[in-house]
């Protein structure tokens, strides 16, 4: 699901926004929603808040009781959400300079005054290609902040010894996630198998299974031997099946 944010104090742009983002993800596969805001309140708030799907936001500057921009760096800051997409849409040009010099990570400046519609239908043509992309993702929250690893990158996941938590081993570094193993394995995809009770392996990251030593190799280097009987068969079938 993505969700669009139109935060405008004129209807027609309000609506005109909204009709060019229906335009282009009718012709897409994925659910969308849009909300309208011609001033911000409590359930822009909330929406700012939740992290449960993937956001867009397209603002304009000049608002009745926030200025676009206010809202950008709520958005970034104080809300520590530096994955929703940003677009601001105002007849305000001369502002682009300070907003796109204070890294708050846009997507695009738009000048509303200036032929305006084919370049957000550019821009929500690259947000469909980027939401294809994080459907290939682990995202979640923890410790309040809102995380996504891509599937391609994780090689490994442990629970962590008498801890309520797990350990992602990836190419780049490790990072904690809450909750179980099992917990865990339900949001990822069929590419990924539990081989004990406490380890899940990215069977796109494994190079061999060495059955003498019991032992997995990663293409990386990293090695487990957490691997429990019962799933000696699951990890010989998929090395098997990534040599196919």
């Amino acid at each position: 699901m993505i969700n669009f944010i139109i935060y405008d104090d004129e209807k027609y742009f309000l609506e005109k926004n909204k009709k060019i983002i229906d335009k282009n993800m009718m012709i897409s596969d994925y659910d969308y929603k849009c909300y309208l805001f011609s001033d911000y309140d409590e359930e822009f708030e909330k929406i700012i808040q939740d992290h449960s799907s993937m956001k867009v936001y397209l603002l304009d500057i000049e608002g009745k009781s926030k200025s676009g921009l206010d809202i950008v760096r709520m958005i970034r800051e104080k809300y520590d959400d530096w994955c929703s997409i940003i677009i601001m849409i105002t007849s305000h040009n001369e502002f682009k300079y300070d907003a796109l010099s204070n890294r708050l990570f846009l997507m695009d400046f738009i000048n509303k005054l200036d032929n305006w519609e084919p370049i957000l239908s550019e821009d929500i043509q690259r947000i469909i290609k980027s939401y294809c992309n994080c459907s290939e993702c682990l995202t979640y929250e923890f410790n309040h902040n809102f995380k996504r690893i891509e599937y391609k990158n994780i090689v490994y996941i442990e629970k962590e010894k008498d801890s309520k938590k797990c350990i992602i081993h990836t190419l780049y570094g490790n990072h904690d996630i809450g909750g179980t193993i099992n917990d865990v394995l339900k949001m990822l995809d069929d590419k990924f198998i539990k081989i004990s009770r406490s380890t899940i392996i990215n069977t796109r990251q494994v190079q061999q299974y060495d059955k003498v030593n019991n032992e997995i190799i990663f293409l990386n280097g990293y090695k487990t031997t957490d691997i429990s009987r019962l799933c000696k068969k699951d990890v010989i079938n998929s090395v098997n099946a990534i040599g196919k």
